[in-house]
């Protein structure tokens, strides 16, 4: 009996059990139980890995190197507040020094080629990108970008990240503003007015002289036309009305006037003597400061308004821009019509370089840079309160009693870096400069090689003697010192014993060969 008992109890047993297991595997399968069974939440199965714990980044301070007017007095101020911002987003302290425009290139070349240690720097397709590439001095960015940054990336037009490309890999991160490009040149308001000169009769760079003749006459010590090598009639003016560059701001270019896309030496074509005859009158004539092909201070005379125009690249705004920056008003005229070229996408960009210790924290900044509202403007304008006030939510103004020279921290370069388009406005901008800006992008016409980068590796030395002989004659052709008659062939010449024809050769079979792909 007693035996017959024990099997009923564990026949029972066994039943309860199986009930038990049946029960927790109806609880595990019905997904709108969120009851609290003890044997199924100890199942192996439901347990899910607890989220790990996200390693604290270690502390690094960035250091950046931009080129800018005179080194703002408040750097370090506005530095150890970005510091603090970026305190809890990425452990990061900034160390951001501006470098005058005139020492620029001697000092960032000295940098590179020493092997400082730095993490960020500026850089131009004018200002020997391709040979900071060739040369190791920056690195691709690619890997970093995808990995780091794809916000930032999501929010850039496509035609500058891929107008940028330089043998299919980024080197440099571009600025997120207007896409293309339109030169003409800056007057001084005051000047303007002065004498009542209706500048919407300047088509041309003839209908200039009888401007500059009256402010030599009548202003003393004020230049009527201030150049210097890089901001020329020629280099600029004449270079964008005639001749697409390709990419390396030498002289093989495309004639912009035509839709062929032959190779041509820009220095052999007669519209750039003509440009260059005319400079060479107004340099004779007083209308060009004399010191023009050596100059290194640009800021200096502008700022001590000893200038009545000056030649630059422009876009919608780019006048207020300046009056703000100058604390002295100016107009603008636009001498021709707006164009998207590959230069255009390296034309402002901001590069890692190959002594970085730690370029993944680099790009992560980089992301907030194009993100981040409150970061940009902070590097852009500085400390509200100290470096302006708002005027609206976008609108700013400098505080009361101080203006754009006696401010702190007012760089007056909020297109050097990042988005532009999170950027505030002064007061006397135009509250539309963006709209105006995407509308300016959309209308310009697009270059016939947009996305064609040139690779310099099969004329590496070429290139390199190339770029040693231009500053002999180039720079005084291109100011108006130098008598075209005489120098521009002595120019051409040497370039052609360098090897010009085998650099024009190599882009042509490059082109050539983009457009097949194509």
């Amino acid at each position: 009996m007693k035996s017959t008992r024990k099997l009923i109890v564990l026949a029972l047993v066994m039943i309860i059990s199986s009930f038990m297991g049946l029960s927790a595997c109806s609880k595990k399968q019905a997904p709108e139980d969120t009851g609290n069974n003890a044997s199924a939440s100890a199942a192996p199965e439901e347990t899910s890995a607890p989220e790990p714990t996200p390693e604290p980044l270690e502390p690094y301070t960035i250091k950046m190197f931009v080129p800018g007017g005179a080194a703002p007095k408040d750097q370090a101020l506005v530095n150890e507040e970005v510091s603090k911002y970026l305190k809890d987003k990425l452990n990061v302290t900034l160390d951001m020094e501006v470098i005058e425009w005139g020492s620029w290139q001697d000092k960032i070349n000295l940098k590179m080629a020493s092997g400082e240690e730095f993490d960020l720097v500026s850089t131009f397709y004018w200002d020997n990108y391709l040979t900071k590439i060739q040369q190791g001095s920056i690195i691709p960015l690619n890997d970093l970008m995808d990995k780091y940054a794809k916000e930032a990336v999501s929010i850039m037009h496509p035609s500058l990240l891929n107008g940028g490309l330089v043998g299919g890999k980024t080197y440099g991160m571009p600025t997120n503003k207007e896409m293309a490009s339109a030169a003409g040149l800056l007057f001084r308001k005051d000047l303007v007015d002065k004498y009542q000169f209706d500048l919407s009769k300047v088509k041309t760079l003839q209908d200039l002289e009888p401007i500059y003749e009256v402010i030599k006459k009548n202003e003393s010590g004020i230049y009527p036309l201030f150049v210097n090598k890089d901001l020329n009639l020629l280099s600029k003016i004449a270079d964008n009305l005639y001749f697409t560059d390709l990419g390396d701001g030498k002289g093989a270019v495309l004639d912009r006037t035509t839709e062929e896309l032959k190779v041509i030496d820009k220095y052999q074509d007669p519209r750039t003597k003509e440009v260059m005859d005319l400079s060479h009158k107004w340099f004779k004539a007083g209308y060009i400061n004399k010191d023009a092909a050596t100059i290194t201070d640009f800021q200096g005379p502008l700022k001590a308004g000893q200038v009545f125009s000056y030649v630059d690249l422009l876009k919608p705004g780019k006048d207020a821009e300046v009056s703000a920056s100058l604390g002295q008003e100016w107009v603008q005229v636009i001498m021709t019509k707006p164009i998207v070229m590959t230069t255009d996408a390296q034309g402002v960009m901001l590069s890692i370089s190959r002594t970085s210790k730690n370029p993944e924290r680099v790009m992560q900044f980089l992301n907030l840079l194009y993100t981040d509202k409150t970061l940009i403007n902070l590097i852009d304008f500085g400390i509200e309160g100290k470096h302006y006030v708002k005027v609206s939510d976008n609108i700013i103004d400098f505080p009361a009693g101080i203006d754009a020279s006696t401010s702190g921290y007012n760089p007056g370069a909020a297109w050097l870096m990042g988005n532009q388009f999170n950027a505030y406005l002064w007061k006397n901008e135009d509250p539309n400069k963006y709209e105006n800006f995407k509308v300016f992008n959309d209308t310009s016409e697009a270059s016939k090689s947009l996305g064609f980068s040139f690779t310099t590796d099969a004329v590496k030395n070429e290139i390199g003697a190339y770029v040693n002989v231009l500053p002999e004659f180039e720079y005084g052709l291109n100011v108006g010192a130098l008598d075209p008659n005489v120098y521009l062939p002595k120019l051409i010449d040497k370039l052609k014993t360098v090897g010009s024809d085998k650099i024009l050769a190599e882009k042509q079979k490059q082109l050539d060969a983009w457009v097949t792909s194509k």
